[in-house]
């Protein structure tokens, strides 16, 4: 049996906590999300040992209706604004008839820090209305959550503004910016990036997550202009604006080992200078895998042609961790080079200080696919850093074969492997 607004209204009226006019306020503006929400959180067998994690809790709302409605164990990350110097932070709310929730949290800055929980802790991580206010690195976020899910039973819950919502392109029509206004509270409290439905299940499909269900849903809280709402109600009717309405929501099931995705190529292309996010996690940097945390700067957006590859400019550099190998190989295409029939070039491996380097040269005819090898040098660090530069790069759109490719094009990588 579905939750209802009533219900839930009637529950937090016995609370003293949640009848403050600010948080009523928010009740009001909420609580579609609310609903939606409670009725899409699956229903677990043995609820006195299943844990959830709920991203920002404050105000509690939330974390109260899981604790009344299933029974969860739920755990709180707060913005970190809140930050105490308390290894273990309490709240204790209590209702006019002596119900009581105790509600622990953390604070923290959730696209920086590495969460302070454990691998495979959290049946559930509630991540509701949050991830349009990165402004940095959802993919950490995302990457934390499915770490501290239970592999392949954990779930994700999330919700976010839908970028495509109908009334922002009437709002573009009619000349008036859509883009949220500044807030004065501090650079969280803003929007700062919306997501579509499909680009946000590509990236959790790219981090490791296996999709439930994805799709967007009306919320009152929303302007709905009058003049354009039957319209809209029609369309939605006959199936016209299904991926158009107001917020998004996803479930996932976190599968396997996660993976830095940053997805930065057409048709999902949410971050751009991705040699910037540092996150050299592994020994193996498949292109077709999209981890450009690893790149250093050089190579072109990942291309689906052979299984995934990417090009490099003239030098590109990318960074893995050592856990012991003694050799880094190299595998790439040459593709098609008209009348340059060898590509000239090296694969140099050291340190990013550039202190410690071993260099093999190579000479690869086109159209075929090479390995280059290269040895670890001893002293090297944990992190290796490996550069690939072409002394003969191609310039497709100055190659007068009629190609508009304005890139520099050296080699066409598919993975770059310790062993």
């Amino acid at each position: 049996m579905k939750i209802t607004h009533q219900e839930i209204r009637d529950y937090f009226d016995t609370f003293e906590w949640f009848r403050e006019p600010a948080k009523q306020g928010y009740l009001e503006a909420a609580i579609d999300r609310l609903a939606h929400t409670l009725n899409l959180i699956p229903r677990l067998p043995n609820p006195e040992q299943v844990r959830v994690l709920e991203i920002g809790g404050i105000p509690y709302f939330m974390t109260a209706l899981i604790k009344k409605h299933f029974g969860y164990q739920v755990e709180c990350a707060n913005e970190p604004t809140w930050k105490t110097d308390q290894e273990d932070n309490v709240e204790v709310i209590v209702n006019d008839h002596g119900e009581r929730h105790e509600i622990h949290w953390k604070s923290l800055n959730i696209e920086y820090d590495t969460w302070p929980w454990e691998d495979n802790r959290f049946d559930l991580v509630i991540y509701c209305e949050v991830i349009e206010h990165m402004t940095y690195d959802p993919t950490h976020t995302l990457v934390e959550a499915h770490r501290v899910l239970k592999t392949d039973t954990g779930q994700l819950l999330l919700s976010t503004p839908n970028a495509l919502a109908w009334q922002y392109l009437v709002d573009n029509l009619a000349g008036r910016n859509f883009y949220p206004p500044y807030s004065g509270y501090n650079q969280y409290a803003r929007h700062h990036r919306l997501f579509t439905v499909d680009e946000l299940a590509a990236l959790c499909r790219g981090i490791g997550y296996e999709i439930t269900s994805s799709y967007t849903t009306r919320d009152t809280a929303y302007l709905h202009p009058e003049r354009f709402e039957p319209v809209a109600k029609l369309l939605t009717r006959f199936g016209k604006l299904t991926g158009r309405q107001d917020v998004i929501y996803l479930l996932a099931t976190a599968k396997g080992t996660p993976k830095w995705a940053y997805p930065d190529a057409l048709p999902y292309q949410i971050y751009a200078d991705t040699h910037a996010y540092p996150n050299a996690s592994k020994p193996v940097l498949r292109m077709a895998d999209n981890e450009s945390g690893q790149l250093r700067g050089g190579f072109h957006a990942v291309e689906e042609w052979g299984g995934g590859i990417r090009w490099t400019q003239e030098e590109a550099r990318a960074v893995l961790t050592s856990t012991g190998e003694s050799k880094v190989m190299v595998t790439f295409s040459t593709g098609e080079r008209g009348t340059d029939a060898t590509v000239r070039g090296a694969v140099t491996v050291g340190d990013e200080a550039g202190t410690i380097t071993e260099r093999q040269e190579f000479e690869a005819p086109a159209q075929t696919e090479q390995t280059v090898t290269v040895t670890i040098p001893d002293g090297a660090p944990a992190e290796v850093l490996v550069t690939i530069s072409v002394d003969n790069p191609m310039r497709p759109g100055h190659a007068g074969r009629g190609s508009k490719d304005p890139r520099t094009l050296g080699v066409a990588v598919r993975e770059i492997a310790l062993t």
